[in-house]
C-alpha cells in the first residue's frame, strides 16, 4: 500500500459505501445481477439474514429484537471477488488484491452498477480495510518485520509469546482509523466481524502456521452527502493514503525489502 510490493502480505481488502435505505431492493435484483453477471460475477447468492437490534420494554430496559433482512452476494468464479448488497449499502471483499488502482476500479464499477439501477440519493459512510498477515521466512523472527510498539506487553514479559492484541482508534483530516495489531502462534485466522464465506485465500497465507501477526487497518469517513461517483472515489483514496501511512509505521525497513519495495 502507497509504496507498490511485489509481494504484499494483504489477504484480504474490503471497500464499503453505507447508503439511503432502499427497502424495496429486491425488486431491482434482476436488474443488478444481470449486470453483474455480464460484468464476470456469475456466481449470485440470496441469503436471508437476522440482525439483533435493541429495543425498550416496559421495565425501561433493553430487549433484543430480531429484523430478518435480505443479502445478496455477486461472486466472480474464482472465488476472489464478492460483491455483498443489502438494503443500505454494498462492500467488495477480496483475497486477490493485486494494486490499489485494480481494487478501486474494481468497486467503482459495482457501485455503478446498483446506482444505475436504483438511483441512490446519498451516502453516510465510506470504509476501505486491509487485512495483512505477516509472516516471518525461515530463521527469522517477527521481531525483524514489526517495530517496537506493536509487540505489545510480549516483549516486556518472560516466557514464550502465545498472544498479543493492540487497538488504537485515531482520526487524521476527518478520516478515522481503527488499527489494530493481532500477533498468535497458529494458523490464519479472521476478524470475528468478517465472513470470509467459501472465498479463496492465496495458499501462502493459507497454508502458514506459526508466529504471525495480522495488521488489520479500518479506515472510514462518516457524513451524509449527495451521492456522487466521483466524490466516493475521492473519499476512497484519500483514506487509502491514512491506511497506507498506518502500514508502513508498523512495519520495518526489513519487512519492505522482503516484500520487495
Amino acid at each position: 500500500m502507497g509504496t507498490v510490493l511485489h509481494s504484499p502480505p494483504v489477504y484480504l481488502t474490503l471497500a464499503q459505501v453505507r447508503f439511503n435505505p432502499v427497502l424495496a431492493l429486491s425488486d431491482y435484483v434482476p436488474t443488478i445481477q444481470e449486470a453483474f453477471r455480464r460484468a464476470g460475477y456469475t456466481d449470485f447468492k440470496r441469503l436471508n439474514l437476522v440482525s439483533i437490534q435493541l429495543g425498550s420494554n416496559s421495565g425501561g430496559g433493553s430487549a433484543p429484537v430480531a429484523l430478518p433482512c435480505e443479502r445478496f452476494q455477486f461472486g466472480d468464479a474464482a472465488a476472489t471477488q464478492v460483491f455483498m448488497l443489502d438494503a443500505q449499502g454494498l462492500t467488495l471483499q477480496s483475497t486477490d488484491y493485486g494494486n490499489f488502482e485494480a481494487f478501486c476500479s474494481r468497486f467503482m464499477a459495482g457501485l455503478s452498477i446498483v446506482h444505475e439501477a436504483v438511483g441512490l440519493a446519498f451516502t453516510e459512510r465510506v470504509g476501505l480495510r486491509f487485512l495483512d498477515r505477516v509472516m516471518p521466512q525461515a530463521g527469522e523472527t517477527l521481531q525483524q518485520y514489526l517495530v517496537g510498539s506493536a509487540h505489545g506487553l510480549n516483549s516486556c514479559l518472560a516466557g514464550r509469546p502465545l498472544h498479543s492484541y493492540m487497538e488504537a482508534l485515531n482520526e487524521v483530516g476527518g478520516i478515522k482509523l481503527l488499527a489494530r495489531v493481532v500477533v498468535q502462534d497458529g494458523p490464519l485466522a479472521f476478524p470475528p466481524d468478517i465472513q470470509p464465506n467459501e472465498m479463496k485465500v492465496q495458499s501462502r497465507f493459507a497454508s502458514f502456521v506459526g508466529p504471525s501477526a495480522i495488521l488489520d487497518n479500518d479506515g472510514f469517513m462518516e457524513c451524509r452527502e449527495l451521492f456522487s461517483l466521483e466524490a466516493v472515489e475521492q473519499q476512497l483514496r484519500a483514506i487509502h493514503e491514512v491506511v497506507a501511512a498506518a502500514f508502513k509505521a508498523t512495519v520495518t525497513p526489513h519487512a519492505l525489502a522482503t516484500w520487495g519495495a
